[in-house]
């Protein structure tokens, strides 16, 4: 169904469409802003000094998350997409300039994680003197937020000469296989998907075109290499990153060629943020059975002061700071360090079975939504503690858990499952406003059968939260 552009403005408005930022009233200014020779600008890229403790926020979690990973044998490089805003400045409207504070942001973020030990890929400098930035392939769509492929070409050649200056980077990158990768660029212009800053203008703007740009593939040279039973080793590469990292933009695909190995990418849309998307890659299959030796984490620059308690997304997908870092943290472990507290499988509910329940597991089934198994901690779980598990649902997509006990307040989380009869790993925290939960109570939903085994309470490490 076709909607008017009125209508799309207002929505993009209320909800700020796909790019995921800020709700914002009707009587604020439009979203896309319109710059000059038919630029076109995101207003949620504007930010002052009141920023500031936002964005310190998210670098003191990314430095935080890149000790828990590093301890775990995974590098992490930070990649942060510059603004747009200020790579072209020269095309905002006269009404509209980059502050002193926006000008310096990038650098002064990049020192402070660098202080910290943070591996960070300066795309700032490289996309602000590049001769490119003023060709007729400009680095950034004129309609879109996004980058052009000669941008996304841009980015993975800067991350490779920082890997190759970076030993920590350059000794996860030679660890990983070699593969065998050719860009072909097609000879006939077509029209771009990237314009969705002009589904953010105002009502009665002009009409623009779409930006007509040059097909690039990335394709295999050779086929990838398996063992004799046809396996293929498991990728040692893995970019996490935002709308930035999504196919079309061929970003992914350019890494691969810059790189000339094979990665997991994985693009997740601004609506849902960084956080969210980084989050649900750790608690994946693809990185519980095998992390990666280089994790890049691209990064919207304009998203860095938007931490997981951002208050303006979606409420689902919004989450204290603490409490992620913890999440984070406990996907990360590669080994349980058995934490003082023991959890215990009670004989009630679909724990009342001495067929179906042990000490440490169930295996039941089909449960329904107000089927319950009952866990005893023989002390509160702290701060530090998580529960670790393998599951297996079969039909139900989320669980929920019930933490409760003396003197602390009842608290419901829900996590996310895959309901395939499949075996996963299950790891998680159980914060609490108080001394620490004594008891559990697991919803698992409506399944076919339902498994938890192997259950233990784990600690993090001590430093976690310095």
């Amino acid at each position: 169904m076709k909607i008017g552009k009125t209508k799309r403005w207002l929505l993009g408005v209320l909800c700020a469409g796909s790019l995921g930022m800020p709700v914002v009233q009707a009587q604020e200014p439009a979203p896309g802003i319109v710059g000059k020779s038919g630029w076109l600008f995101y207003r949620y890229e504007l930010s002052d000094t009141p920023d500031e403790a936002a964005t310190d926020a998210s670098l003191g979690l990314i430095q935080r998350f890149n000790k828990v990973l590093s301890a775990n044998g995974v590098s992490m490089a930070v990649v942060m997409v510059p603004l747009k805003m200020r790579i072209y400045a020269e095309h905002l409207p006269d009404s509209i300039k980059v502050n002193d504070y926006m000008r310096g942001n990038y650098a002064r973020m990049s020192q402070l994680l660098q202080a910290a030990q943070v591996s960070v890929i300066d795309l700032n400098t490289a996309f602000l003197n590049t001769p490119k930035r003023n060709s007729d392939t400009p680095l950034f769509f004129r309609l879109d937020t996004h980058w052009t492929q000669t941008g996304a070409m841009l980015a993975a050649k800067t991350i490779k000469a920082g890997i190759n200056t970076n030993p920590k980077l350059k000794a996860a990158l030679e660890a990983t296989p070699e593969e065998s990768f050719e860009i072909v660029v097609g000879t006939r212009k077509r029209p771009s998907q990237g314009r969705d800053l002009v589904e953010q203008l105002p009502p009665n703007s002009l009409t623009f075109a779409p930006e007509q740009i040059a097909p690039v593939s990335v394709i295999r040279a050779r086929p990838p290499k398996e063992d004799l039973l046809g396996n293929r080793a498991p990728l040692g590469l893995t970019l996490v990153g935002s709308s930035y990292s999504r196919d079309w933009t061929g970003f992914a695909d350019a890494l691969r060629y810059v790189l000339q190995r094979d990665i997991l990418a994985i693009g997740i849309g601004a609506d849902q943020g960084s956080w969210v998307g980084m989050e649900s890659y750790l608690r994946d299959d693809a990185f519980q059975t095998k992390a990666p030796r280089m994790l890049i984490w691209e990064m919207p620059e304009r998203d860095m002061r938007a931490p997981p308690d951002f208050r303006f997304r979606d409420a689902r997908y919004v989450s204290n700071n603490t409490e992620w870092l913890l999440r984070a943290s406990a996907w990360v472990q590669t080994s349980c360090k058995v934490s003082a507290a023991t959890a215990t499988v009670l004989p009630v509910g679909l724990g009342a079975s001495v067929v179906n329940a042990k000490r440490d597991s169930v295996s039941t089934g089909p449960t329904s939504d107000k089927e319950f198994i009952d866990i005893r901690f023989d002390k509160p779980i702290g701060q530090l503690d998580y529960l670790a598990a393998r599951v297996v649902t079969d039909g139900s997509k989320s669980m929920i858990l019930e933490g409760s006990g003396p003197g602390v307040t009842t608290r419901r989380f829900t996590m996310d499952v895959a309901g395939d009869d499949a075996a996963h790993a299950f790891k998680t925290p159980l914060p609490s406003n108080g001394s620490g939960f004594t008891k559990l109570r697991i919803f698992p939903g409506k399944n076919n059968s339902f498994v938890i085994q192997g259950l233990q309470v784990c600690r993090q490490p001590e430093d976690i939260l310095k």
